[in-house]
């Protein structure tokens, strides 16, 4: 044993060579973050980002119906600190239910499996009169939710038929639980849509932001999805109720971002550790690095410090160091990818262009 702890640093050595930033640019990281954690986040923000967790925690325990409806609401009332109003946004849920069981009583299948698909995707997609010829439609003007990012939100797409690959499949989902239809919620990178099965049983990639279905090859290729993501089940897997109320916590974070500027805190890490008892393989993991890694920057900035290599005789640090290379290397073997957002803009302008020539064929 003594053997193998002296040897230890020394086996780091180059992997803590290998992850060390540029000196300054770590400096410059460690002091925005360390700014943001300057000043307590408000009472009245906090309050609601509170209220989510510990509801969805609930919910995932089991002491609370398992509702994705409900968890959607929660982070999205969290970061308009409130504002929105619980019973409205369920009652337009629930008005357009009858809507569909009524096309679907209309056409005579209400024997098939897949009925409830049918009508909701016709309803979101297709201009009927059941939705008043205005089908909900992709938000191009803001499809990165930079600028606005309500415009990801299903608060928003209820009130004003614009949404994103957040928003529309996860509408989609909120439907199906209503009406009883099968929908799962499924992740590729910076990207959502919906799968389920077919009345063979044959599984479906729904692009709601097209009104489509699409290949896994199509998304494995233009999405930037590795082999060992699809076999790891990080994207492209059709994620269980449970895994896609996790998923919301991941949504929290990232509008408690937005709100406080903050990726590293104790409510940041509360968060991720709850959701990944339940969702073990998911971007949370990408959470969990940042915190680690924020959090031993700012150890290693209080000591003088700007150089990983640096805390080989910091047996303290160098644990640390292990705990975040540990999670690190775990998302590498999952198969985690990201996509550029040039790529994504690229990806969004074909199809607008598509969309476009498609419009005015008709």
């Amino acid at each position: 044993m003594k053997k193998i702890i002296y040897i230890l640093p020394f086996i780091l050595l180059s992997q803590l060579n290998a992850q060390s930033s540029d000196p300054e640019a770590l400096k410059a990281s460690s002091l925005n973050n360390r700014k943001a954690l300057t000043q307590p986040v408000p009472a009245n923000i906090q309050k609601y980002f509170d209220i989510a967790i510990n509801e969805i925690e609930q919910m995932l325990k089991g002491e609370k119906p398992l509702s994705f409806k409900r968890a959607v609401y929660l982070v999205e009332n969290a970061y308009f600190e409130g504002q929105i109003c619980w019973d409205e946004y369920n009652n337009e849920i629930l008005r357009i239910v009858p809507i569909l069981n009524k096309m679907i009583d209309n056409r005579g299948i209400r024997g098939h499996k897949t009925a409830g698909n049918w009508a909701i995707f016709t309803f979101m997609s297709d201009r009927i009169p059941e939705n008043n010829n205005n089908p909900y439609q992709y938000d191009f003007e803001n499809f990165m939710c930079d600028t606005h990012i309500e415009s990801g939100m299903v608060s928003r797409l209820l009130k004003t038929k614009k949404g994103t690959c957040r928003s529309l499949p996860y509408f989609y989902k909120i439907l199906a639980d209503e009406m009883g239809a099968e929908a799962h919620i499924a992740l590729a990178p910076m990207h959502v849509y919906v799968k389920h099965r077919d009345e063979q049983g044959n599984w479906w990639n729904l692009e709601m932001t097209t009104g489509s279905f699409s290949r896994s090859s199509f998304i494995m290729e233009n999405f930037n999805v590795s082999e060992a993501a699809v076999r790891s089940g990080l994207f492209m897997k059709s994620l269980s109720d449970i895994e896609s109320v996790a998923q919301c916590i991941n949504d929290l974070l990232v509008f408690y971002e937005r709100k406080t500027g903050r990726y590293s805190d104790d409510f940041v890490k509360k968060c991720y550790e709850i959701g990944l008892q339940y969702f073990p393989v998911s971007l949370l993991q990408l959470v969990k690095v940042n915190d680690l890694k924020f959090r031993l920057d700012n150890k290693m900035t209080d000591m003088g410090m700007n150089n990983y290599w640096q805390i080989i005789n910091h047996p303290e640090l160098l644990k640390e160091f292990e705990i975040m290379h540990s999670v690190s290397e775990y998302l590498s073997e999952i198969g985690f990818t990201t996509i550029s957002p040039e790529d994504y803009d690229r990806l969004v302008t074909e199809l607008r262009r598509l969309q476009n020539k498609s419009e005015s064929n008709k």
